[in-house]
């Protein structure tokens, strides 16, 4: 006698990308910001981000997972169900601008891989921010996620920031683990630049 086990498809999706604020052109690498916040002790993991895969032609959901993304940039997406065909790649952060890949990508091959940090346009519109020579990064800023950086993400920085606020916050743009003026000196030059999804 003997079982035969099926393990369920899946698909694997390799990305690379940065956030701006928690990216140091001294290492060239993001700051383990859960651990400056207070979340474990990793000094690889940055932050919890979620990616979707968006169907190309009518942009509908098609699937969704969460990942870590790691201070060199990389995030493994694991999909439980096996998808080939072309989709629009959305990846949202809990301050960053929802950020989609300028075109769909070919899921043909498992893993399939996409680089979001080396070309603006490799982002929908070019919306993304140089951080250092050739890299690449999502604009920081939008803490309430409603896919623009305006006013009411001021709001909710002076809030935390007149209460000292430090720890697990998405108003900690550059990931230090404070609420202070250079969060605000991020959220005000995209806000400046008038920056949406």
């Amino acid at each position: 006698d003997y079982s035969i086990t099926f393990l369920p498809a899946s698909t694997t999706l390799n990305l690379k990308l940065y956030i701006e604020g928690y990216y140091d052109t001294v290492t060239s690498e993001m700051q383990p910001v859960k651990a400056n916040q207070g979340i474990g002790s990793s000094i690889t993991d940055v932050d919890d981000i979620t990616v979707e895969l968006r169907n190309a032609t009518t942009f509908a959901l098609v699937a969704t997972t969460n990942a870590i993304l790691k201070t060199n940039g990389t995030a493994t997406c694991t999909f439980n169900t096996s998808y080939t065909g072309s989709y629009y790649i959305a990846v949202k952060h809990r301050s960053a601008v929802e950020t989609w890949s300028n075109g769909s990508v070919l899921f043909s091959t498992n893993p399939v891989s996409y680089d979001f940090s080396n070309a603006a346009n490799k982002a929908f519109g070019n919306n993304m921010l140089q951080v250092e020579t050739g890299i690449w990064a999502l604009f920081n800023g939008d803490t309430n996620q409603d896919t623009l950086i305006d006013t009411q993400d001021y709001t909710s920085w002076e809030s935390d920031y007149l209460n000292s606020v430090f720890g697990y916050t998405a108003n900690d743009l550059n990931g230090d683990g404070l609420v202070d003026t250079q969060d605000y000196t991020i959220w005000e030059s995209n806000y400046l630049l008038s920056v949406f999804s």
